[in-house]
C-alpha cells in the first residue's frame, strides 16, 4: 500500500520534470536545500498545507495533478 504522502511527492515530481526543472531548481524557488525536495518527492516526509500551497503556486500546477483522485486512494489501500 503505498501512502498518500509517497503519491503526493511522486505527482510533485512529474509536474518538476514538466517544468524541466532539477530537484535543485525546486529546491532554490522554496528557499531549501535539494536534499528536502528528494524527501518530499519520495514521500519520505510529511509537508504542511501551506508548504504544499506554496509548491502548487511555484510550479504554477492545478491542485488535482498533486493530490490523488478517490480512485488513486483507494487503489494505494
Amino acid at each position: 500500500m503505498r501512502s498518500i504522502t509517497k503519491i503526493i511527492g511522486k505527482n510533485i515530481k512529474i509536474a518538476r520534470i514538466k517544468k524541466d526543472w532539477s530537484q535543485a531548481e525546486l529546491a532554490h524557488r522554496l528557499n531549501v536545500e535539494q536534499s528536502y525536495v528528494s524527501r518530499i518527492e519520495s514521500g519520505t516526509i510529511t509537508i504542511s498545507f501551506q508548504r504544499l500551497y506554496e509548491i502548487i503556486i511555484i510550479l504554477d500546477c492545478d491542485i488535482n495533478e498533486i493530490f490523488p483522485s478517490i480512485s488513486d486512494i483507494k487503489k494505494s489501500i
